[in-house]
C-alpha cells in the first residue's frame, strides 16, 4: 500500500486541472480563482457565524458582525484592487 500512495498521488495531479496548466502565468490564474472561492466560503461562514452569535446575545457579537462584514467587503473587491494596484505600476 505504501508504494502505490506515490503514483495514486502523481497520478491525481497529473489529470487534474492544475496539471494541465501550460504556463506559470495560467497556474498564477487558477490558483487565485481556487482562492477567490475559499475566501467566499470563509466570508460567509463568518457571517453566518457572527449571526448566530448575535441570536444568541453574546457581548461580542456586534464586533464580530462588524469584522465579519469588512472582511467579506475586502474578499469581494479584492479584484478591483488587485487591478487598481496594477494599473498603477
Amino acid at each position: 500500500m505504501k508504494t502505490l500512495f506515490p503514483i495514486i498521488l502523481i497520478s491525481s495531479f497529473l489529470y487534474s486541472r492544475a496539471g494541465l496548466c501550460r504556463s506559470l502565468e495560467a497556474s498564477a490564474k487558477q490558483l487565485n480563482d481556487q482562492a477567490s472561492r475559499i475566501a467566499v466560503a470563509v466570508a460567509l461562514f463568518g457571517i453566518i457565524l457572527a449571526g448566530i452569535y448575535y441570536s444568541f446575545g453574546r457581548n461580542d457579537a456586534s464586533m464580530k458582525m462588524s469584522s465579519a462584514l469588512f472582511g467579506a467587503t475586502i474578499v469581494m473587491l479584492a479584484p478591483a484592487i488587485v487591478a487598481f494596484i496594477r494599473g498603477l505600476a
